[in-house]
């Protein structure tokens, strides 16, 4: 599995922005038109240097706040996207008791940028009960990784706007050399933290990070 943040990722980024990205980008750019947060500030969880935020949708917001521990990412970020947040210079406490507590309290919408899906996870429980107490009646919205693998692909013709079931994630899974008689799908646990229902949204699509590499990604947001 590959993570965001770190000298190597920020290289991988310069080789292959451009060339493989473009399909991850715009399923970013879709799932937050979708999303459509109106608070007038936002909280970054994860941006990295936002190679995957659209240019231009955070001028919508009077404020950010970006929290990533990365000086690098920070530099970056502000580059590509010509505005500086109020950085919290640490790692996000996902292994505390109650992580979301952390959080400030001041109505900002919240994005998980493709971080839920990388971290260790020592009780899915443990993490939705946080999300659940700290975010209810804020706007927030995750996308991440789902599953990831070398050598294949995700037909998503039949994806639709609700929760998929990892079984039905995995039957999107197609393998790009037939010539290949075994493949490794990787299952990441931010799907576990979202069980679907009334007043959720979702989306799917794929991000090929390498040319041997494919993640799925998962889009959620409060309705």
């Amino acid at each position: 599995m590959i993570r965001s943040g770190g000298i190597f990722y920020h290289l991988r980024a310069l080789r292959f922005r451009k060339a493989l990205w473009e399909s991850h980008r715009q399923g970013v750019a879709a799932f937050l038109k979708a999303w459509n947060p109106q608070a007038r500030s936002i909280i970054l969880i994860g941006t990295s240097a936002g190679y995957s935020i659209p240019a231009g949708w955070l001028g919508r917001f009077e404020k950010v706040i970006a929290w990533d521990p990365d000086p690098v990412a920070r530099v970056l970020f502000e580059r590509i996207h010509g505005i500086k947040p109020d950085w919290v210079r640490r790692k996000f406490p996902f292994s505390s008791a109650d992580p979301m507590r952390e959080l400030p309290r001041d109505g900002s919408a919240i994005l998980f940028c493709n971080v839920l899906g990388q971290i260790e996870i020592p009780s899915t429980r443990r993490l939705q009960k946080s999300l659940e107490l700290h975010l209810e009646g804020r706007e927030w919205a995750s996308y991440h990784d789902a599953l990831s693998g070398d050598g294949i692909d995700f037909d998503l013709e039949d994806a639709r706007p609700e929760k998929a079931s990892v079984p039905a994630m995995k039957n999107w899974v197609y393998v790009r050399n037939p010539g290949l008689q075994t493949v490794e799908v990787n299952a990441h646990h931010a799907p576990d933290l979202f069980g679907g229902g009334s007043g959720w949204g979702y989306r799917y699509w794929q991000w090929r990070i390498t040319p041997e590499q494919t993640h799925l990604i998962e889009g959620v947001f409060r309705e």
